[in-house]
């Protein structure tokens, strides 16, 4: 066999084997949705796309600082807006590429729950910082405040 011949020869034979994994992968991401979600992701600077959903990155001031909430999009349609934590956004399109709607609304609840617990957490805060409330009840209401919201991210995660 020729030099040349032999040079095509084991390029073919890396190609051949290159589109056998890429079978094998992609079967697997059929049954797999946490690599069907890594295969069709694509991240740019303000959002990141599973198939034909998008997760939107917004900044918006809260507690006179800006935070990161994030809408989930179908097509050019906002399907769920401001959700607190990025997990619980991809736990939505996760479930939504799973057709599991009734774990989407509970992902979206507990969400809610987080951000409202987030926001007892700074009220607690400037409260005890002004000094114009007993402070020992600010703080017990402070850490109840973030064990809510502790709890509240442990539900999600593990709907994850």
């Amino acid at each position: 066999m020729e030099q040349s011949t032999k040079h095509m020869f084991d390029i073919l034979s890396k190609l051949n084997s290159v589109d056998k994994t890429t079978r094998i992968v992609a079967e697997r991401a059929e049954k797999d949705i946490d690599l069907k979600v890594a295969i069709n992701s694509k991240v740019t600077e303000n959002s990141v796309s599973v198939q034909n959903y998008r997760i939107d990155i917004v900044l918006q001031e809260f507690a006179g600082k800006q935070k990161k909430f994030y809408n989930v999009v179908d097509g050019n349609k906002i399907i769920h807006q401001e959700l607190a934590l990025f997990e619980t956004a991809m736990g939505v399109v996760k479930n939504l590429m799973d057709n599991k709607s009734s774990k989407v609304n509970e992902l979206v609840k507990y969400d809610r729950d987080y951000f409202n617990s987030l926001y007892e957490v700074y009220a607690h805060n400037s409260r005890i910082k002004s000094g114009k409330i007993n402070e020992d009840i600010a703080v017990a209401k402070l850490s109840n405040a973030k064990e809510k919201m502790q709890h509240a991210k442990n539900k999600i995660l593990k709907k994850l």
